[in-house]
């Protein structure tokens, strides 16, 4: 039982005591006070009758004819004359007391009226005794009406302290019932503070409560921020604040083998021209002031575009990756860079022209990581040996021509109206080589032969077209069919444009309403990258997918650490560490402790974390040791075929 329901209880039979006693006495005092009032009025009754009579002392037929007279005015239950010797001359009595009170009032109320006597003189002589007992019928009418007027006045005294009490315990209550949501809200991963109620007992409960909250978040968010030092360790150089050959070299593998990469881009290499001969002419402080200088224009000229990544791959060498670039675009990009170097000259950075070379080459996804940088050293070293500064642009291996954005709608709703679309599922691990769920990756019929595109060869089109919506509700609509006729959980992905429409919300909610117990078993992922910075579109979502059981997840994550406590808040079950970060793990001391923080931090918030694109058992195990949950990827699917052939 709730204090407060105690506290009612006990309110109630306080008072409940309280207005049977006060009831009690009241009765009991009103029934005292007409006792008196009735033997003062038999006793008076009796005095002014004996006095009549004393003047016709002589005379029976008066005396009966007195005694007569006072009865019949009906107030009185006994008048009686008697002589001397006590014998009774005259007496009227009523045998019946009829009253307005019921007769359960009369017996449980009985009230005793006393006679009241006065004697009878005949000159100096006494004549006889007068006893007049007064009605009670007058008494149990006033008792029963003063008993009714009294329980009126209790029960609307009580109906009022039942109000001032209930309002009294729901002023307390508000204050306890936030401080039980607060905790709720701790709970759910969702930090939030209360104002300080007024009631003093309360306050300093409250107070110590959001305290905590405080710390909590703040505890978070220094997490957060280490990791984010770690990570800007790890991978950045520290001269120039680009990212690192490292960390460049694992984006170029996540790009050759990512499902939902472009299907084609540019990688540019850019080579101070003889460094160590300028280091010797113009001394280490310029030197350094021209490399940092390079990194500014390669930056500028980067501008925002979030998919592309400006490395330093050593002292002399930069790196350009351009997904999704056409060979004119990466053309003009290099020649705006080599501009830009040459200006440097003009300014006093540099002593020598050219500046810079720069090769560029094509790729397309599924290239080997080794093929792609030979390609582009080889137009480095074309440019080199042209002596100019104008980039060198390898057109191997390009990509097939691009289609028109009328097409590309008239493909897109051609396949949508066909379901023209297909999931592929991929093995995720635990670390110990268990299976835990599927990751499913929406594949597109091509319309001339058949063949399945991916993601990153349509998804772009149709985020420009304003189709993802029904492309991601068209993929939780295949997973739930397919859960619906397998075992096991599905992981789907979404696109984060999608999150804050409200016609994907809607359609959503119909599509896990319509299959609730395979819902329990679908995961449901959103990439990093796309997520606004107010986390609005999964502050949307959440609740949506926390009232049928899907689990949420963040992909490719590893861009925005300090968002890790907000992430917390929207109830999100589960991290996917972008490849970027595993590759070549093994060997790289500060992404270990990247990756371990990160671990660490998310196992506190109860978010497991799995790593993407593990390629290798020496990742794998790297990985197992730093405290990540579970794997997927190259090396992933081996072990799960490996694991299929087995149990054949």
């Amino acid at each position: 039982m709730s204090l407060l329901r105690q506290l009612w209880i006990t309110v109630i039979f306080a008072s409940l005591l309280a207005w049977l006693g006060s009831f009690a006495v009241s009765t009991v005092t009103a029934r005292n006070y007409l006792e008196q009032q009735l033997l003062a009025q038999g006793a008076d009754a009796a005095t002014s009758l004996a006095l009549s009579m004393t003047q016709n002392a002589k005379d029976p037929a008066m005396r009966e004819l007195m005694v007569t007279a006072l009865f019949d005015s009906g107030h009185f239950e006994l008048v009686r004359f008697s002589d001397v010797g006590g014998a009774v001359s005259v007496e009227r009595r009523q045998q019946v007391v009829e009253t307005d009170a019921p007769a359960w009032f009369v017996h449980m109320l009985p009230i005793e009226a006393k006679p009241g006597e006065a004697l009878v003189s005949d000159g100096w002589s006494q004549a006889g005794k007068v006893t007049v007992i007064a009605h009670k019928r007058f008494a149990y009418d006033a008792l029963w009406r003063g008993t009714l007027q009294l329980l009126g006045v209790m029960l609307v005294i009580g109906a009022l302290l039942g109000w001032a009490v209930t309002r009294m315990i729901r002023w307390i209550r508000r204050p306890i019932n936030e401080m039980v949501q607060q905790a709720k809200a701790i709970g759910e991963r969702r930090f939030v503070t209360m104002p300080e109620p007024r009631v003093v007992e309360l306050r300093s409960a409250v107070r110590a409560l959001n305290l905590m909250v405080e710390q909590v978040k703040a505890m978070f968010a220094e997490q957060a921020n280490r990791i984010e030092d770690l990570r800007s360790d790890a991978n950045r150089d520290s001269m120039t604040a680009l990212p690192n050959r490292s960390f460049f070299s694992g984006r170029l593998r996540s790009e050759l083998d990512g499902d939902d990469s472009a299907p084609s881009g540019a990688l540019a290499l850019v080579r101070l021209s003889e460094l160590a001969e300028v280091n010797r002419r113009l001394g280490r402080e310029r030197t350094d002031a021209l490399i940092r200088a390079t990194a500014d224009v390669l930056r500028e000229v980067a501008g925002g575009r979030e998919s592309h990544v400006v490395a330093r791959l050593n002292g002399a060498d930069f790196a350009w990756l351009m997904p999704g670039a056409a060979a004119t675009e990466a053309g003009e990009w290099a020649s705006t860079v080599a501009r830009g170097l040459e200006a440097l000259h003009r300014h006093g950075h540099a002593d020598q022209t050219p500046v810079a070379h720069i090769g560029v080459a094509r790729y397309k996804r599924g290239d080997e990581l080794g093929t792609v940088l030979a390609r582009a050293d080889a137009a480095l070293m074309a440019a080199e040996s042209a002596g100019r500064s104008e980039p060198v642009v390898s057109l191997d291996d390009a990509p097939l021509a691009a289609r028109t954005h009328d097409e590309w709608r008239q493909l897109l709703s051609d396949a949508l109206r066909a379901r023209g679309f297909a999931l592929a599922t991929f093995p995720v691990l635990h670390v110990d080589g268990r299976a835990w769920h599927d990751e499913a990756m929406i594949r597109m019929r091509a319309p001339d032969d058949g063949t399945p595109w991916t993601a990153g060869q349509f998804m772009p089109a149709a985020d420009r077209l304003g189709m993802t919506c029904d492309l991601d509700l068209l993929a939780v609509e295949l997973a739930l069919q397919r859960l619906q006729t397998h075992s096991g959980a599905i992981a789907v992905n979404l696109s984060p444009i999608s999150l804050q429409d409200l016609r994907f919300r809607e359609g959503l909610q119909r599509l896990l309403a319509g299959a609730p117990a395979a819902a329990r078993r679908l995961w449901v992922e959103v990439a990093e990258a796309g997520l606004d910075q107010g986390l609005a579109g999964l502050a949307a979502v959440s609740p949506i997918l926390a009232q049928f059981g899907v689990k949420l997840g963040i992909e490719h994550f590893g861009r925005h650490f300090s968002a890790i406590p907000r992430l917390y808040a929207q109830r999100v079950d589960y991290l996917k560490i972008d490849g970027t970060f595993v590759a070549g793990i093994e060997d790289n001391a500060g992404n270990q402790r990247l990756v371990k923080a990160i671990a660490d931090v998310a196992r506190g918030l109860e978010i497991q974390v799995i790593a993407e694109r593990v390629h290798t058992d020496a990742e794998w195990h790297t990985l197992a040791e730093l405290g990540v949950a579970g794997v997927t990827g190259p090396a992933a699917s081996r072990r799960a075929s490996a694991a299929a052939g087995r149990s054949q």
